[in-house]
């Protein structure tokens, strides 16, 4: 390299430096000498910033004033969206361990609609390990901030699971329905159970801090700034002095808790009744049938008060709190929602999925009366018009199945043998199926009204909603001639093939054929059967308190009206239920050596589409009018004849009662299960401030 060339580069060095220089000295001059004042300005500007400030949600207790739901302190995590990305997200869901798809969906449906700038909840009730991990990583993930909040507690754990129903992070479709519309991305609301019926009214409102923060985002007292030198200064420029611990804001908006709400439930009754139902299962468990399920109501028949109502299988609540997260409550929530679970989280009680079977055919017996085809007086001899087949036929048809009562078909019939001849209360407690045929048949004859049968079952409330303030109940179906040619063209494509005959009133006689209903709906029938004739609405919520513990209102929905019976056809009945449980009645094995005298009827009907069979039982206790309790019990899966309601659903419905009304269980009882009576002095509360008022 020649000395010329050196002097060349040397000089273009120099002259490439000197440029930096420059730029660098006008970029500060700009900065210093241009820009100066309004960066100090900026620097010096405060703005606000709001703080939530949780409400609690309102308590919920059962009629004792005994906690079923209530709040505990804890830490909600929350990012806004437009400061994060979806990355960062999952990668934060996992570290809070939260449910990374839920919350994915919660952050895209929010991109989505423009409501980037509004937080969502990433993981309520997080641990104090994760919330240490996030706080100190804010700069990496950004939009995000740790709140303290209200968790849902439910401190009977899984009791009532049902009626209480759990809560969880409202959905982006959530956000469009009522009660939930206008809420704001990260609530926490109501899922099922009373948690949802009665979401507005549990729900609080939350409140709001306002505070003035300077720009690297220090709190700054109202009518302050922070100067240069970092000191909190007033307008003048002053130095004031403040506690820096002190973060008083400008404005607080207090927020309103939720109001309470006290539940018809008596809890100590909800236990005998958990366990009961629990009890019939497993008993069919041991005689080798499948069990799936089952339910119980127990009400009020007088106002529709639940007292105490299950389902099975159940859940437990707290699962929910937080949000599904970690291996363990992972699994635990992928069995419950596996086919082998046979779904836990319906409420069989309000679900009309199952035949009324035998428990049914008091009602076919009450529209015999109503239709005049029959009396107290009037016999059927089931040996003696049963053909030479071993068959009964309707008289209007020349060709029909072969219709047998459960005697013919038991496999000891060699023991038992035909019904003979037996009035309606003999054919109630001997669950004489030809005699109820043979009434559904002389209706058939005298109508020109295909569907007066199903109507009249309609008038006791089969076949739509009973009214009960929880959601997901379902109206059942009471078969009609043109549902039943609607559902043949919803299976076949087209109503060429449907029919209607006798034969379909025949099979819902009996509780059968295409008949669905619900248990809650069989305990308003037979609460109409004991109150002589009110359709009660039933309802789980008694009352709703504030804070103060002052009565915002009383819950006590009115009738839904009045079944057009009278006292002769109800005693009829009546007399029929009472002979059920006694020796020689189709229960009588159930109640020996019972002191507590239990009218009711057992029914165990053939499930849809073949899965084996249902057992019911329903009834009450005679001579308790100051607090009566009907109680009604259905089992999915259990046995038939023997090893049907009379093993399964009739000893529940014995010990519910018995324990209730403070009854020891006898020794003799051929199904115990060790529940103790409850105390009587803690029923005292169960009794009806004021009835429901008689519909005119």
């Amino acid at each position: 390299m020649t000395k010329g060339n050196m002097q060349v580069r040397v000089v273009s060095l120099a002259v490439l430096i000197a440029a930096v220089f420059l730029i660098l000295g006008a970029r500060l001059w700009y900065l210093q000498v241009l820009t100066g004042q309004d960066y100090t300005l900026a620097a010096k500007a405060t703005q606000h910033t709001n703080i939530k400030i949780p409400a609690q949600r309102g308590v919920v207790y059962d009629r004792d004033g005994k906690i079923l739901a209530n709040n505990v302190p804890g830490l909600n995590v929350t990012v806004i969206p437009d400061e994060i990305s979806r990355d960062k997200v999952r990668e934060l869901a996992t570290v809070v361990e939260a449910d990374t798809e839920a919350v994915l969906a919660r952050y895209n449906a929010a991109k989505e609609t423009g409501n980037r700038y509004s937080p969502i909840l990433v993981k309520e009730n997080a641990s104090r390990d994760a919330v240490t991990y996030v706080s100190e990583r804010t700069g990496e993930f950004g939009g995000i901030a740790v709140n303290d909040d209200w968790v849902r507690s439910y401190p009977e754990g899984r009791l009532a699971s049902h009626i209480l129903g759990y809560t969880g992070a409202v959905t982006h479709d959530e956000l469009k329905q009522e009660p939930f519309e206008g809420l704001p991305a990260d609530s926490i609301v109501g899922k099922s159970g009373v948690e949802l019926s009665y979401e507005e009214v549990l729900r609080g409102k939350a409140g709001q801090r306002t505070y003035n923060v300077d720009a690297l985002g220090r709190i700054v007292p109202e009518g302050s700034r922070v100067d240069s030198m970092g000191r909190f200064v007033d307008e003048s420029g002053n130095p004031i002095n403040v506690n820096p611990s002190q973060e008083l804001p400008d404005h607080i908006t207090e927020p309103e808790p939720g109001n309470n709400l006290t539940l018809t439930i008596d809890i100590d009754l909800q236990k005998v009744v958990e366990k009961e139902l629990d009890a019939a299962l497993e008993r069919t468990w041991e005689a080798g049938y499948q069990g799936r399920g089952g339910a119980v109501v127990a009400m009020n028949p007088e106002n529709g008060e639940i007292l105490a109502m299950a389902s099975r299988p159940d859940f437990s609540p707290k699962l929910f709190v937080g949000g599904i997260s970690g291996g363990e409550e992972l699994a635990t929530y992928n069995r419950l929602v596996s086919k082998r679970s046979n779904d836990p989280f319906l409420n069989r009680a309000i679900v009309g999925g199952q035949p009324g079977a035998s428990t049914f055919k008091i009602f076919t017996g009450i529209a015999g009366l109503a239709a005049g085809v029959i009396d107290a007086y009037t016999i059927v001899n089931d040996t003696a018009i049963m053909n030479g087949t071993g068959c009964w036929m309707p008289s209007s048809v020349s060709a029909s199945p072969c219709y047998r009562s459960w005697r013919q078909n038991s496999p000891n019939y060699q023991f038992l043998g035909d019904h003979g001849p037996q009035n309606l209360s003999e054919a109630i407690a001997d669950s004489n199926d030809i005699f109820f045929y043979q009434v559904a048949d002389w209706i058939w004859n005298q109508t020109r009204d295909k569907d007066w049968l199903p109507h009249y079952y309609e008038r006791w409330g089969f076949g739509r909603i009973t009214g009960i303030d929880l959601s997901g109940e379902t109206a059942g179906r009471i078969p009609t001639e043109q549902g039943e040619r609607e559902l043949y063209e919803a299976l076949h494509g087209s109503e060429e093939g449907a029919y209607w005959s006798v034969g379909d009133w025949v099979n819902l006689a009996i509780g059968q054929g295409d008949l669905l209903v619900s248990p809650i709906q069989m305990a308003r029938a037979y609460s109409a059967l004991y109150n002589g004739g009110t359709l009660v609405t039933p309802h789980v919520g008694k009352e709703i308190t504030d804070q103060s513990g002052k009565v915002v209102e009383t819950i006590s929905p009115k009738p839904a009206g009045r079944v057009d019976t009278n006292q002769y056809q109800i005693d009829l009945v009546i007399q029929g239920l009472r002979g059920v449980t006694e020796k020689d009645g189709t229960a009588g094995p159930v109640f020996v050596d019972s002191t507590l005298p239990v009218v009711g009827k057992s029914g165990t009907g053939e499930l849809p589409a073949g899965r084996d069979y249902v057992n019911w039982f329903a009834g009450w206790a005679e001579g308790q009018e100051e607090q009566p309790l009907v109680v009604v019990t259905m089992i999915e899966g259990g046995g038939t004849f023997q090893e049907g309601s009379e093993m399964t659903a009739g000893p529940a419905v014995r010990h519910i009662l018995e324990a209730y009304y403070g009854v020891e269980q006898s020794p003799k009882d051929p199904h115990p299960t060790g529940t103790p009576p409850l105390d009587p002095a803690d029923r005292a509360s169960t009794e009806s401030e004021s009835d429901a008022a008689p519909v005119e």
